[in-house]
């Protein structure tokens, strides 16, 4: 009963809404085709040779280099090559509130460092995050990349409702994302068994309504017979 009432909660509830869609703005904003004035990507490499990758990004509205090196990324302002990153609390409360479509104000904002400070809605996102929460009806919260500046993603409570159902449907306790587990796969080899063995008694129980039919009506014919060789009485 439980999974058919969690699985009509999942089946009718707007995935998108769930995925907090609804709560953000200014993602993918294009950057100024006109502007040309940008610090060199040379200077870049020379600054960090270790570099796999730059990244013309926006952060802000505004241009950044995205930097992935072979350790943590780095930010770095695309105009003047000035280095952005890590990400302090009130940047990180401005890039959340930029990102904010809801009607609340930021409530609190905390640097997620520790792993025993880590929340389980964050799934196995590496720490450390900027966990900005929202005031607002369904206590939204973002999260944010203290690297990068990225909005990793958003949590509210609809989502932590339909994540503790989905945990309860995959029987992964611990992260939740595991849908292969062993857990899973006995309890639908238990299904199944059920099943088998509901089909059998079916079969049963009619093969046995049958025979008790059969007897009976072979009982009512034997008794007719009976009654045929009984001299009547005039």
């Amino acid at each position: 009963m439980f999974w058919m009432v969690s699985g009509a909660y999942m089946a009718a509830v707007d995935i998108d809404f769930i995925h907090g869609d609804s709560l953000v703005r200014n993602l993918g904003v294009p950057l100024d085709d006109e502007r040309k004035d940008f610090y060199p990507i040379a200077d870049v490499i020379e600054r960090y040779p270790e570099a796999v990758r730059v990244d013309l990004i926006s952060r802000l509205g505004q241009p950044h280099y995205q930097v992935t090196t072979g350790s943590a990324p780095v930010l770095l302002d695309a105009g003047n090559g000035k280095l952005k990153s890590p990400i302090d609390r009130a940047r990180a409360v401005t890039l959340a509130k930029y990102h904010y479509a809801g009607d609340g104000d930021v409530s609190e904002a905390t640097l997620l460092a520790d792993a025993s400070e880590k929340p389980t809605e964050i799934q196995t996102r590496a720490l450390p995050l900027w966990q900005v929460r929202f005031d607002d009806a369904i206590e939204t919260t973002f999260y944010v990349s203290p690297a990068t500046g990225e909005l990793l993603t958003r949590r509210h409570t609809f989502w932590r409702l339909y994540d503790f159902l989905w945990m309860f449907h995959i029987m992964d306790y611990e992260n939740r994302t595991d849908i292969n587990n062993n857990l899973l796969r006995l309890a639908a080899l238990l299904g199944f068994g059920f099943t088998l063995s509901g089909v059998w008694l079916l079969v049963y129980a009619m093969k046995r309504r049958d025979t008790k039919l059969d007897g009976q009506e072979a009982g009512k014919t034997g008794s007719s017979r009976t009654d045929d060789l009984v001299p009547k009485t005039p």
